[in-house]
């Protein structure tokens, strides 16, 4: 049975809402089971739709990563838009200024370096501030309820990571949005317009649904079970396919030695992908126009896949081969002389550990403790089975 989206109940009794003045925060994803954009359809049901915001990539998707996104109107509805992605990613007094209610609805993809949900907690914050309603529509998490990954220390917090997350939280984000709430005592009026049918153990590919493309780097579901674990060579000066047809499938660099490295990660385990050697030219990002050397990755099997280790294992591999030539990135993504790998891992002892030559599966298993932590009191939060 196809699951039901947050937005396809909702719609079915939209109309308590008739006469609040209402602010969409949303993007190209928000979109109900026939793709049809929910603004339209809270629009038809009569609804008065008075603000629209967007995160990062803009409320249409088309953005480039880490690039800022300006004000705007929504060209078909004339409603005025505000990005939450660049100079601003808290909503202002006079943002919120005459909005009685926030709706949230964007597809997210369960992993903590996602932008996406910075925005909705920043938002939860603002309003739990000056009384405005939070309705958030749910989606599923493309990613299971699968926790994984070592959880975020303090004093590591960004716009890449925070709230005492798990790398993978398992969390849909209506459950998310009520960890956000009650764990951090956000004081929101908060109401979650949950999934019909989903389950814990669904990856996107068995809820029924199409797939609208949450961001523009992870067209499928595939790039996004990659996008797991190699984003964090976003860390490295390593490119990881942004500007190619595979973002996140193909990684490398013009100083690799890509026949060297097949055959080093062969020798590590690698369930539930296979790789082969491939070259690549990025349109964007990091070696952008320059002729690349590397491997793409395949998914065989994404439950037995384990992308977070698999790319632990790259990056020690890439570092022990090409020790002249690999550093450490310090400025992506506005690091600010902060090392961008700890911020995405959401800690500085792991880069460290690489560095000394550890094991990677002794690596691994030191944020196991503090993993099945989180896994306890995310269940707290379940608001399905």
């Amino acid at each position: 049975m196809k699951v039901e989206l947050g937005i396809d109940s909702f719609l079915k009794n939209a109309t308590r809402l008739k006469g609040k003045r209402i602010a969409l925060l949303t993007n190209a994803s928000g979109v109900n089971s026939t793709l049809e954009p929910d603004v339209d359809l809270l629009i038809e049901k009569g609804l008065n739709i008075v603000k629209m915001f967007g995160p990062e990539h803009g409320i249409w998707g088309a953005a480039e990563d880490g690039k800022s996104v300006s004000h705007g109107v929504d060209p078909l509805h004339h409603i005025p838009v505000f990005s939450l992605y660049g100079e601003i990613n808290r909503p202002t007094d006079e943002m919120l200024k005459d909005v009685d209610v926030v709706i949230y609805d964007i597809q997210d993809v369960g992993l903590r370096f996602y932008t996406y949900i910075y925005t909705l907690a920043y938002m939860m914050e603002e309003c739990g501030k000056r009384g405005i309603k939070v309705i958030v529509l749910d989606r599923p998490n493309p990613l299971s309820g699968k926790v994984e990954g070592p959880v975020i220390e303090s004093g590591m917090e960004s716009f890449v990571g925070g709230y005492g997350l798990a790398l993978r939280y398992g969390l849909t984000v209506g459950e998310l949005s009520v960890y956000f709430n009650e764990r951090y005592n956000m004081k929101v009026d908060l109401e979650v317009v949950k999934l019909q049918t989903w389950q814990r153990w669904m990856y996107f590919d068995d809820t029924g649904l199409l797939w609208s493309t949450p961001s523009p780097n992870l067209p499928s579901l595939e790039h996004t079970v990659l996008y797991t674990g190699m984003c964090l060579l976003e860390g490295v000066n390593v490119s990881v396919g942004r500007g190619t047809v595979h973002p996140f499938k193909f990684v490398g660099a013009p100083w690799i030695d890509s026949k060297k490295l097949k055959k080093e990660m062969e020798n590590i385990p690698h369930t539930g992908v296979a790789f082969r050697e491939r070259d690549f030219i990025p349109l964007i990002s990091k070696y952008k126009g320059e002729l690349c050397h590397g491997l793409e990755f395949f998914v065989l099997d994404k439950r037995e896949a384990k992308p977070l280790s698999l790319t632990l294992y790259l990056i020690s591999l890439v570092k022990k081969l090409h020790p002249q030539k690999f550093e450490w990135d310090v400025s992506y993504h506005n690091a600010k002389g902060r090392y961008h790998f700890d911020l995405l891992i959401g800690s500085e002892k792991y880069r460290a550990l690489i560095d000394e030559g550890k094991d990677v599966k002794d690596i691994s298993n030191m944020w196991e403790e503090e993993l099945n932590e989180f896994r306890k009191i995310s269940k707290d939060f379940y608001l399905y089975s």
